[in-house]
């Protein structure tokens, strides 16, 4: 099943927002648990629009951009903020700047909300977490020959075909 594009970001929001809210509450600090939960649980996936502008440059176009267009063009994924590394990153400065109590409430409460955006990810595009790694992607020189599955490349190609690309 297919789950339409506004349902999918409103999953994201929600899950973004009701991490930040779990964490601010346990951490006793709810405006920044929510602003770190907005921001590596929801705006993670402004990558995207980092894609749209690495294809396209400035010239933007909201239904090429929602086609996904920039993936189109480019036979790659990049997804340069969709990464478990990141996860890891924020729990190590979490650890290393424990002492400093906001920060470390921060970069948990970042990791955290990343963590639940790329496993809601993995699981709504049914692509397994490893997907989500930039080293995986990386190994497979960003092709989106090689990262899709052949019938979601072979769907891409079709749309190519009849945008015209």
């Amino acid at each position: 099943m297919i789950i339409p594009l506004p349902i999918h970001l409103l999953i994201h929001f929600s899950l973004a927002m009701l991490t930040g809210y779990l964490a601010g509450r346990y951490f006793n600090k709810l405006g920044w648990g929510i602003l770190a939960g907005f921001c590596a649980g929801f705006l993670v996936d402004l990558d995207h629009l980092l894609e749209y502008f690495l294809v396209y440059g400035l010239n933007f176009n909201l239904v090429y951009f929602f086609q996904g267009r920039q993936f189109i063009i480019s036979d790659e994924i990049h997804l340069w903020f969709h990464a478990w590394e990141y996860v890891l990153i924020f729990i190590l400065l979490a650890y290393l700047l424990k002492k400093v109590k906001i920060a470390k409430m921060i970069f948990i409460t970042l990791a955290l909300a990343l963590s639940v955006h790329l496993l809601s990810d993995s699981f709504i595009n049914k692509y397994p977490p490893l997907f989500y790694t930039l080293s995986y992607r990386a190994g497979a020189d960003f092709s989106a020959r090689t990262l899709m599955r052949p019938e979601d490349y072979q769907k891409n190609q079709e749309a190519k075909y009849w945008l015209g690309l």
